[in-house]
C-alpha cells in the first residue's frame, strides 16, 4: 500500500515539473518575442539625417513643403535659410556651413562655382518675372511702360538681386527695341521709390500699399488676393532658371545629393509644379 502510494507521488511530482519547465520556455518565448520586436522598432526609429540648405527667398514655399515630405520619405531633417541669392552667396563665401546652394539665376551659382565652393549644378526650375499691382492702386497697368506714369510708387529688387537684375535687363532691353523711349525709361527709374534686397519685401510693399506696383516672380504673386498680376512681353523673353549644387565643404554629401535628387525628381518636382514653377 505504502510502495503504491509512493509511485502516485512521483508520478504527481513528475507531471508538475514538466508543466513548470512547459510554462517557463513559453514565458522566454515570449520575451525573446518582444525583445526581437523592440530591436525592430528600434532600428526603424534611427536619428533623422541633418542639412543645411540655403534656397532663394522665392522658393520659401515650395521647399518649405518639400522639407516635410523628405522628412517622411527619406528621414531627413532640412534648416532652411531663405534670402536674396546673392545675400546666401556671400555668407558661403564667409564661410558659413551650407550643405546646398539653390539660386534664383545662374549669374550667382557662377560665383560660386568660379571659386570651386559648390560641385556640379543643374537647373531644377524655371519662373517669369511679372509685375504685381496692388488692387486698391488707381493706377492703370497694362505693360511695363505703363510703369513711368506720372505718380507711381515702384518698389523693385536691388541690382545685385536677381529679380532686380531681371528688371533692369528687361528695362534695358525695352529701350534698346524701341519699346520705350528715353524719357519713359527715365521716367520708370525715378518712380522707383525703393529697391530691396529679398523679393518677400517687394510683395510685402505692395501688398501694404507703400507702392502701386512691384516686379517679382510669377510664383511670388501666388495666392495674394491684393495683387493684380500683369505679364510683359518684355519679361517673358527672360531666361529666368533656377539651378541646385551641393556645397563643396558639406560634410554632409550623400545626404545632400539625396536633397538634389529629390527636388530635380518625382515628388520634389510635383510639389514645385503645385507652386507655379516650370520643370522638364
Amino acid at each position: 500500500m505504502e510502495k503504491s502510494l509512493f509511485k502516485k507521488f512521483k508520478v504527481i511530482v513528475l507531471v508538475v515539473s514538466i508543466l513548470m519547465i512547459s510554462v517557463f520556455s513559453a514565458a522566454c518565448g515570449s520575451n525573446a518575442s518582444k525583445n526581437d520586436t523592440n530591436n525592430n522598432t528600434a532600428t526603424k526609429q534611427e536619428p533623422a539625417k541633418k542639412l543645411t540648405v540655403f534656397a532663394a527667398a522665392s522658393l520659401k514655399e515650395s521647399y518649405t513643403e518639400i522639407g516635410k515630405q523628405i522628412k517622411n520619405d527619406k528621414n531627413i531633417d532640412v534648416e532652411f535659410n531663405f534670402a536674396g541669392s546673392q545675400q546666401l552667396v556671400a555668407s558661403i563665401n564667409q564661410g558659413v556651413s551650407a550643405d546646398v546652394f539653390a539660386s534664383a539665376d545662374t549669374k550667382n551659382m557662377k560665383t560660386l562655382s568660379d571659386a570651386k565652393k559648390v560641385d556640379k549644378d543643374v537647373i531644377f526650375a524655371q519662373n517669369q518675372i511679372v509685375i504685381v499691382k496692388n488692387k486698391d492702386s488707381k493706377a492703370t497697368i497694362n505693360s511695363l511702360k505703363d510703369l513711368g506714369q506720372d505718380g507711381l510708387k515702384l518698389v523693385v529688387g536691388d541690382k545685385s538681386l536677381p529679380a532686380g537684375n531681371y528688371f533692369y535687363k528687361a528695362l534695358d532691353a525695352a529701350k534698346a527695341d524701341n519699346t520705350i523711349d528715353q524719357a519713359t525709361y527715365d521716367k520708370i527709374i525715378k518712380n522707383i521709390k525703393s529697391q530691396e534686397l529679398n523679393v518677400k519685401d517687394v510683395v510685402s510693399k505692395v501688398n501694404l500699399g507703400d507702392a502701386d506696383a512691384g516686379v517679382v516672380y510669377k510664383t511670388d504673386a501666388n495666392n495674394q488676393e491684393k495683387l493684380q498680376v500683369i505679364t510683359d512681353e518684355e519679361f517673358s523673353k527672360l531666361q529666368v532658371d533656377y539651378p541646385i549644387a551641393v556645397v563643396s565643404d558639406s560634410k554632409n554629401k550623400d545626404t545632400a545629393q539625396q536633397f538634389v535628387d529629390y527636388v530635380t525628381t518625382g515628388k520634389g518636382k510635383d510639389i514645385l509644379k503645385q507652386y507655379g514653377f516650370s520643370v522638364k
